[in-house]
């Protein structure tokens, strides 16, 4: 990882690249031309291209790295927890590594995208009403069934 994380330049308004999140582990072990070769991934302009899901996010310098969409919050916690592990380990050995950024986040947010004056914002979906879960009693489904 130390490899893969210092041998970037610094290079300013980079397209993401969008790779599945089974690939976190391999950061861990591959050289930067190896994990390149396995993963190259989809490149993006900007991130309101993204499919919607949760994105473990790993931003540092030239790098733009976006594994997902995950479906799941818990799932990209757990891939969050470990690319965490390989950049701190990469950071001990190379404290010079900073100012990079790693996250969980559900994108496309609405931050990122620009919508036009006619394009709907996407809403969450109402709560659904509390449910009666009581038995109706044999009087209630007699009046029911004559519309009562």
């Amino acid at each position: 990882m130390l490899t893969f994380i210092g041998s970037v330049p610094v290079v300013t308004a980079e397209p993401l690249r969008v790779m599945e999140e089974t690939a976190i582990p391999y950061m861990s072990f591959l050289s930067k031309a190896d994990f390149d070769q396995r993963y190259p991934g989809e490149m993006l302009d900007n991130a309101d291209q993204l499919d919607v899901g949760w994105y473990v996010i790993y931003e540092h310098q030239a790098l733009n790295y976006y594994f997902g969409p995950i479906l799941l919050e818990s799932i990209g916690e757990d891939y969050l927890a470990q690319l965490t592990e390989t950049v701190e380990a990469a950071v001990e050995q190379r404290p010079s590594i900073k100012d990079y950024r790693l996250e969980l986040s559900y994108e496309p947010s609405l931050e990122s995208v620009e919508r036009g004056a006619d394009e709907p914002l996407i809403e969450a979906p109402a709560p659904m009403p509390p449910q009666d879960t009581s038995t109706p009693s044999f009087w209630s489904k007699v009046k029911r069934f004559f519309g009562l």
